[in-house]
């Protein structure tokens, strides 16, 4: 079973959509050797090439990361105070629209 990775995700929409490494390259002013890196979760895309693959792919953002739980990025040590500021934060924006 293969891990569910950033660089799997990656991989498995430029597959979908049929295009090589090469040709994605293109499109993304990059070259081929930096999209497999990326796909082997090596490198990461500028943030202007994940939002190009996301129009390219016809992705939300949300949908091109919602294998991600933030709360994992956070360090064991932190992770509490984070989870209650993510919370905080929520109700904030919440108390906003209403």
């Amino acid at each position: 079973m293969q891990k569910n990775t950033t660089g799997s995700k990656l991989k498995a929409l430029r597959e979908y959509a049929d295009y090589s490494p090469e040709k994605l390259a293109r499109f993304l002013d990059c070259t081929p050797e930096q999209v497999t890196a990326w796909e082997q979760d090596e490198e990461e895309p500028t943030i202007n090439q994940w939002m190009m693959m996301c129009r390219l792919y016809s992705v939300t953002p949300d949908e091109m990361f919602s294998h991600i739980n933030p709360e994992e990025l956070v360090d064991e040590d932190i992770r509490d105070e984070f989870c209650h500021e993510s919370a905080l934060n929520r109700l904030v924006q919440w108390g906003q629209y209403i």
